[in-house]
C-alpha cells in the first residue's frame, strides 16, 4: 500500500476512533474521487453508512466491496448484519457464513451467524455460530464466564463482568440480556423488564427483542400489555412467522379464540405444515366447538412431527376420541426411541395413559401417568411450604374488621361472576349454565385479578407486597384497581351484557381481594369430591400453570389449604361465596340452577337447563363435556384407580 493510501486510511480510522463519523465519511468520500476503486475505503464507507442507517446506500457501497475482492471477509459481514437489519435472515445467513469461511477468526461474523441462524429457525446452527463465537472473542469468552458465574449462583460477579462490557460497548445486546436474566432470576422485576425495554430499543434490534419482553410480559401475566406489543410488532415485520404464532398464543389464553385462530391460519399460509400453528389451530377450533376439524388439525400435526408429544396428547384428550391399537403401538414406539425431548416424553406419557384408560386398562394407565407426573415435576418450580406461607398472609390480612374499615365505589352497572375452586372440579359447567342465560356472557378464564394483585407494590423500593399492601390502599386506590379490573375483563365481552363470568380457578385465594375492589361481585365456589379431584388432575397434562398438581401428595396438600382458605372466606365474609357441588348438580339439575340464579339476582331461564345446546366458545379441558347433556359417568371414575389412592386419602381425611 502506497505512503499516501496508508495515511489516507490512518487518518479515516483516527477520526471513526474518536466518535467523527462525518468526517470519516467526508474522508473516504474524498478518498475515492482519486480512487474509485480502492476496496478498503469502499469497505469502510460502507460500515460508516451502515452505522448511520443508509441501508442502500451502504449496500451499494459494500456489495460493490466484494465484487471487486470476493476474499474480503469485513464487508461480507456488514453486509450480513445490513440484511439482518432489513429483516432478510436468510440472506444475512449466507453473508455471515461467507465471512465465517473467509475468515474462520472473525468473533463478531459467528455472532452475526448466530443471530440471523435463531431468526432462521436453525438452532444447532446457531448454537455451533455461539460456541465459536466464545471461542474466539474476548468479550464472547467474558460473557461465557459471567453466565457459568451466574447459573453458579455468583451474581454479583456476573454483574460486574456485564457492567464492564456495556461501559466499552453501550449496546451490547448479550449484555443487556445476561444482566436482565440475572434480575428476573432474583425478582427484580423492574429491573429486568428495564432491561429489556432498553434491548428492544437498540439500533437496529431485530424483532426478537421484542418478542423477549412480550414473552416477560406474558410471564408476569401482563398479557394485555404483551398482546399490544405483538400487535406493533406485527405491524412492523407482518411476514414473520414466529411472532404470529406468540401473538396467536397470546389471545389463545385470554380468551379471544377468534382473533387467536386467525392468526394461527396466516402462520399456515406462509408455512402450510408448521407443526406448532397446526396445534395451536386444533386448540382454537377445539374451544369453537369444531371438534372434527380439531381431531383433524392435531392428526395433520402428529403427521408433519410424529414425535410431538403435545399433538398427541391434544388429540387423546379430546372427549370422546378413543386411540387406536395402531396409534397406541406409535405412541410406545416414539417413547422408547430414545430421541424425544423431556416435554415430548411427558406428553406422550400422559397420551398413552389416556389411550390405555380408554381402553380399560387401568394398571397401565395409572403406571404412565405416573411416571409422566414425576417426569414433570422435576421440569417446573413449586414450593408447598410458599403455598402455606401465601394461605397464611391472606387469612391475616383480610380480616372482618378490613371489609369494615375499606370499600370501593366500583361501578355496578356490569357485574362479574367470578367463578373458583380447584381446576376439573365442575367450575366450566357452572359458567356454561350461566353462560346461556340471555343477560351472561361467559368470558373464560381471565388472568387480571392475579395480575393486579401481583402488581401492587412493584413500583416501590423495599415495597410491602401483595396482600400486605392493601392495608395501605385508600377508598380510592381500590376503585381505580376495580375499574382496572373491569377495563381489561370488558374487552372480552363482545355483547353489552350486564353480567360476564370470569373462570379462573385460582381466584379462590383472592376473594377478599375481589370483595374490596369489586363490592357488587358475585363469587361462586364449585367443590367436588375431594378424591375426584386431585385424581382428575394427576391425570391431566396442563397447558401451564397448575403446577401443584404433578405430585399427589402436594396436590393434596394444596387441596387442603384451598378449604382452608375458603373457609376463612366464609367466615369474615358469610354469605358472600355460594358453594356449588358438581355432584349435586349431577342430581338436581334444575334445582342447583335455580339456586345459582337466585344467587346471582337472575331471573330463571330454561336456557340454563339446556346449556349444551350453547354455542359459545369454551376454553377449558371440559369444552367437550359441557357440550353434553348432564352425565353421572365421571362422578366415581376416580375409583378405577382406588388401589393407588391411599397415601391421598390419608392426607385428605380432614376434608372427606
Amino acid at each position: 500500500m502506497a505512503d499516501g493510501s496508508r495515511k489516507n486510511l490512518d487518518d479515516i480510522f483516527r477520526h471513526i476512533n474518536a466518535g467523527h463519523i462525518d468526517r470519516a465519511e467526508e474522508l473516504c468520500r474524498s478518498s475515492l474521487k482519486s480512487n474509485p476503486e480502492d476496496i478498503n475505503v469502499l469497505g469502510i464507507i460502507g460500515a460508516i453508512l451502515l452505522q448511520k442507517g443508509q441501508l442502500e446506500n451502504a449496500k451499494n457501497y459494500l456489495l460493490k466491496t466484494v465484487e471487486l475482492e470476493p476474499a474480503f471477509a469485513k464487508p461480507h459481514e456488514d453486509l450480513g448484519r445490513l440484511y439482518l437489519r432489513r429483516d432478510d435472515s436468510a440472506r444475512a445467513v449466507s453473508f455471515f457464513q461467507k465471512a465465517t469461511e473467509l475468515d474462520p477468526q472473525m468473533a463478531t461474523a459467528f455472532r452475526g451467524l448466530r443471530d440471523a441462524s435463531t431468526r432462521c429457525g436453525n438452532r444447532d446452527q446457531a448454537e455451533a455460530a455461539h460456541r465459536r463465537y466464545l471461542e474466539l472473542s474476548p468479550e464472547g469468552r467474558a460473557l461465557a464466564e459471567a453466565e457459568k458465574l451466574r447459573q453458579d449462583g455468583e451474581t454479583q460477579e456476573a454483574e460486574r463482568i456485564c457492567e464492564e462490557l456495556l461501559k466499552r460497548a453501550p449496546d451490547n445486546s448479550d449484555a443487556l440480556r445476561m444482566l436482565a436474566v440475572i434480575a428476573s432470576d432474583e425478582e427484580r422485576y423492574i429491573i429486568a423488564e428495564g432491561l429489556l425495554r432498553r434491548l428492544a430499543k437498540l439500533p437496529g434490534s431485530s424483532y426478537n427483542a421484542h418478542l423477549e419482553l412480550a414473552r416477560f410480559l406474558a410471564e408476569h401475566s401482563r398479557i394485555p400489555e404483551a398482546v399490544e406489543l405483538l400487535q406493533e410488532t406485527v405491524r412492523l415485520v407482518p411476514d414473520k412467522y414466529d411472532v404470529r404464532l406468540m401473538l396467536g398464543d397470546m389471545l389463545a389464553i385470554v380468551g379471544r379464540t377468534t382473533e387467536a385462530l386467525q392468526e394461527y391460519e396466516r402462520c399456515l399460509e406462509k408455512s402450510p405444515q408448521a407443526p406448532t400453528a397446526l396445534l395451536g389451530r386444533g386448540h382454537m377450533l377445539r374451544i369453537g366447538g369444531r371438534r372434527d376439524d380439531a381431531v383433524a388439525s392435531y392428526q395433520q400435526c402428529i403427521s408433519e412431527r410424529p414425535n410431538l408429544g403435545d399433538a398427541w396428547w391434544s388429540l387423546a384428550s379430546v372427549h370422546g376420541y378413543r386411540m387406536n391399537e395402531d396409534e397406541l403401538d406409535t405412541m410406545r414406539s416414539q417413547l422408547e426411541s430414545g430421541k424425544l425431548t423431556p416435554e415430548s416424553e411427558v406428553a406422550f406419557r400422559f397420551a398413552i395413559a389416556r389411550a390405555c384408560e380408554q381402553m380399560e386398562n387401568f394398571e397401565d394407565a395409572w403406571r404412565n401417568y405416573e411416571l409422566g407426573n414425576a417426569a414433570k415435576r422435576a421440569s417446573v418450580k413449586y414450593d408447598p411450604v410458599d403455598t402455606e406461607v401465601k394461605c397464611d398472609k391472606l387469612t391475616k390480612v383480610f380480616k372482618k374488621d378490613l371489609f369494615a374499615r375499606k370499600s370501593a365505589s366500583t361501578p355496578t352497572d356490569i357485574t362479574p361472576v367470578f367463578i373458583v375452586g380447584m381446576p376439573r372440579s365442575g367450575s366450566t359447567l357452572v359458567e356454561q349454565i350461566l353462560a346461556s342465560h340471555s343477560m351472561v356472557e361467559g368470558a373464560n378464564e381471565l388472568p387480571y385479578v392475579i395480575m393486579i394483585s401481583n402488581t401492587l407494590g412493584a413500583n416501590k423500593n423495599n415495597a410491602t407486597g401483595y396482600p400486605e399492601i392493601v392495608e395501605e390502599l385508600d377508598d380510592s386506590q381500590l376503585t381505580g384497581l376495580g375499574r382496572s379490573y373491569l377495563h381489561y375483563a370488558l374487552t372480552h365481552c363482545e355483547n353489552d351484557k350486564p353480567f360476564f363470568t370470569d373462570k379462573m380457578p385460582a381466584n379462590f385465594s383472592h376473594a377478599g381481594f375481589i370483595r374490596l375492589i369489586l363490592p357488587h361481585a358475585k363469587i361462586i365456589d364449585v367443590r367436588r369430591n375431594p378424591i375426584a379431584t386431585c385424581v382428575a388432575n394427576y391425570r391431566h397434562l396442563f397447558a401451564r400453570g397448575k403446577n401443584q398438581s404433578y405430585d399427589l401428595v402436594e396436590l393434596a396438600e394444596y387441596y387442603l389449604q384451598y378449604v382452608e382458605i375458603m373457609q376463612h372466606w366464609d367466615n369474615v365474609l358469610p354469605g358472600d361465596v355460594l358453594r356449588v357441588q358438581y355432584e349435586h348438580v349431577v342430581e338436581n339439575l334444575e334445582g342447583e340452577v335455580r339456586r345459582i340464579l337466585d344467587f346471582c339476582e337472575l331471573p330463571f331461564e330454561e336456557a340454563c337447563i339446556h346449556y349444551h345446546e350453547s354455542a359459545r366458545p369454551v376454553n377449558t379441558a371440559s369444552s367437550e363435556q359441557v357440550r353434553q347433556p348432564i352425565y353421572d359417568s365421571a362422578v366415581d371414575f376416580w375409583k378405577n384407580y382406588e388401589p393407588h389412592l391411599e397415601l391421598l386419602k390419608d392426607i385428605l381425611k380432614p376434608v372427606l
